[in-house]
């Protein structure tokens, strides 16, 4: 029969002790004090656990995952469209004065007038003449207008704007309509606007070239990448 107050199931600290036998100081070093523990578990990252790393990379840091992004180079046909579009904005800035001065010469009034005459109308010179007046105003506007979207799109492309492609293109399709009656505002003017068309036409053709694509996208993945901190993969 058990002594009283002494536990059922005594433990390697309460066992009886034999002659001679010195009794336990505490639990093994590094073990559990319960038996049949070995102790807490360790996680990956934790500090002082041998063969675990110490840290852990995020997805997404840029930290030995992602390099920095590098700004693409121009390649030539981009230079070379960049100048057939100033190109053409120069053209179009000389034409604009001669055709201002052709619209309002005596010879452009008898132009008009023969014109009316041939299809039966009568047309009062007061009249012919204000239009005239009205007519220069619209075309000095918006020649400027004109002249600053078309450099200012040539900038653009040259800084790799993808969406300043389509605009020049889609300018550039336009701009075939005015083949129609090029000559009506004089041979000078005729020949200047003739050759702003062809320069536009002609840096459209450059800036759809494999190498001009390519610019355009390595340029768009630059500038998505200085949004995250200027990484890419």
């Amino acid at each position: 029969m058990s002594e009283p107050n002494q536990p059922n199931n005594p433990g390697p600290w309460n066992a009886p002790q034999g002659p001679g036998q010195q009794p336990p100081q505490g639990p093994p070093q590094g073990g559990s004090p319960y038996p049949g523990q070995q102790g807490i578990p360790s996680y990956p990252g934790q500090a002082g656990q041998p063969g675990q790393p110490q840290g852990y990379a995020y997805p997404g840091s840029p930290y030995g995952q992602m390099a920095p992004a590098e700004d693409p180079a121009r390649p030539k046909q981009i230079n070379l469209a960049f100048w057939f579009l100033i190109g053409s904005a120069v053209a179009g800035l000389i034409a604009l004065p001669l055709s201002i001065a052709w619209m309002n010469s005596p010879e452009y009034l008898e132009y008009l007038e023969g014109g009316a005459r041939d299809l039966g109308v009568d047309v009062d010179p007061t009249y012919l003449s204000a239009s005239i007046a009205s007519a220069t105003a619209t075309s000095v506007v918006s020649g400027i207008i004109g002249l600053a979207v078309r450099v200012g799109l040539a900038f653009l492309v040259r800084a790799g704007f993808n969406w300043a492609r389509i605009v020049i293109t889609i300018f550039a399709v336009l701009s075939l309509f005015s083949l129609i009656g090029l000559f009506v505002t004089g041979p000078v003017v005729g020949i200047l606007n003739l050759a702003a068309i062809a320069a536009t036409i002609a840096a459209v053709v450059l800036l759809f070239m494999k190498p001009s694509s390519e610019y355009f996208a390595r340029k768009k993945a630059y500038r998505q990448a200085q949004k995250f901190g200027g990484y890419q993969a």
